[in-house]
């Protein structure tokens, strides 16, 4: 499997090399656009050892730097400035290069503290497109604590509490359908509680927390607890998430790193190791287990190999707890994982085999989330053995 995984990173390589010297419009986002290419171009150039291969990636990054103040607009973690400068800053901790927007920063750092405020006004709280991905940046950056304690008042002022039996919750809005707009207690790791739950939880590790970040995260993780339901009767500890004042029976949430039981189970395991909560750790550890157990793709709704809903996302979180548990089950679950990876580059007009399943069909796509960037830094840690310390920017370490 091994000759076989190299050459499908090579394959992945060669196509984003070829697109990267194409000049195109397009987002820059880190997510959802040019600068997640850049992170696995970075990843693979120190992999290759090629100086061509790192002097393509440096021309890129210079060149996307150029671009990307003038003309990015969004403030979010997925698309826009609070992700890209969140990986600035990991690339310079992991000596790839140092990036510096020189006298942009404070320009930089005041539109995202005023667009975060606009989205506290707003109640949104979610870390891909609200305010938590401002506030995982300046975490990142460690020079604004003010900023991290104004999104903890926001938290603590709009979460549903009851200090008596310690839950705290909090409501997003989502479209259920096309016509159908409902209030709803996410639980998912990508726009939900579990995201809150890791972000406090840095919070607290940061050394900047109070008794009021504390409780939220005791009770965040209380009232995720309270929804475990049957998992012999519907095949997931827990669902997507709580509609509110409905009838409906709860479901099955799928297998991916967005929602479901992995995202769960891994904002557990963090809150347990940041408060030293064995019971927390263990339960984490249980859903990650019996997860090692869905296998059919069908059935946890697992129809490509992207981050985002596909399986190197599962990949991703199985492969985050063998390093840190060193459980042969999870590293079973992680080998599985990859060959069905390998196993969606079936397309003869993909991207190194690869496409994304969307609403409309299968599409090319090269991103991170989504796409063949994050199926192929995946890949590349899963070769190398190494400690995938890149996941961070998925909430997993």
């Amino acid at each position: 499997m091994e000759s076989i995984i190299k050459q499908k990173i090579d394959s992945i390589a060669e196509c984003i090399f070829t697109k990267i010297q194409r000049p195109e419009e397009d987002s820059f986002g880190l997510y959802s656009g040019e600068f997640g290419l850049l992170l696995f171009l970075f990843y693979y150039s120190r992999y290759s050892g090629i100086k061509k291969h790192t002097v393509l990636t440096e021309n890129y990054a210079k060149r996307l730097l150029d671009q990307f103040i003038e003309k990015e607009k969004l403030h979010t973690f997925c698309g826009g400035l609070s992700g890209i400068l969140y990986l600035f800053e990991f690339l310079r901790e992991n000596s790839f290069i140092d990036i510096d927007v020189g006298m942009a920063q404070p320009l930089l750092d005041e539109y995202l503290i005023a667009r975060m405020r606009q989205d506290i006004q707003q109640q949104n709280y979610d870390f891909m497109h609200g305010a938590l991905g401002v506030g995982l940046y300046f975490l990142k950056k460690e020079t604004h604590p003010e900023y991290i304690r104004e999104l903890i008042e926001f938290l603590y002022r709009t979460a549903e509490k009851n200090r008596d039996s310690l839950i705290f919750k909090w409501k997003s809005t989502i479209m259920l359908n096309e016509e159908c707009r409902s209030s709803v207690y996410n639980l998912a790791l990508s726009h939900g509680i579990s995201s809150i739950i890791i972000f406090l939880s840095r919070v607290v590790r940061s050394g900047i927390s109070d008794e009021k970040t504390l409780e939220m995260l005791s009770g965040a993780v209380n009232y995720v607890l309270l929804q475990e339901q049957d998992y012999s009767q519907l095949g997931s500890f827990f669902p997507n998430m709580i509609i509110k004042n409905s009838s409906e029976p709860l479901m099955k949430s799928r297998l991916a790193w967005c929602y479901g039981d992995l995202g769960v189970g891994a904002a557990l395991w963090q809150a347990g190791k940041t408060l030293e909560k064995a019971e927390w750790r263990e339960k984490g550890l249980e859903i990650l287990l019996q997860s090692t157990h869905r296998k059919n793709l069908q059935a946890n709704s697992v129809r490509d190999a992207g981050i985002c809903h596909g399986s190197a996302g599962i990949v991703m979180i199985f492969r985050r707890m063998y390093l840190e548990t060193n459980v042969n089950e999870v590293k079973d679950a992680t080998h599985y994982w990859i060959g069905q990876t390998l196993n969606f580059s079936c397309f003869e007009d993909g991207l190194a085999g690869y496409k994304t399943v969307e609403r409309a069909g299968s599409v090319c796509d090269y991103s991170l989330l989504s796409g063949i960037s994050g199926i192929g830094l995946e890949l590349l840690s899963f070769i190398e053995n190494g400690t995938q310390t890149w996941d961070e920017m998925f909430l997993l370490s």
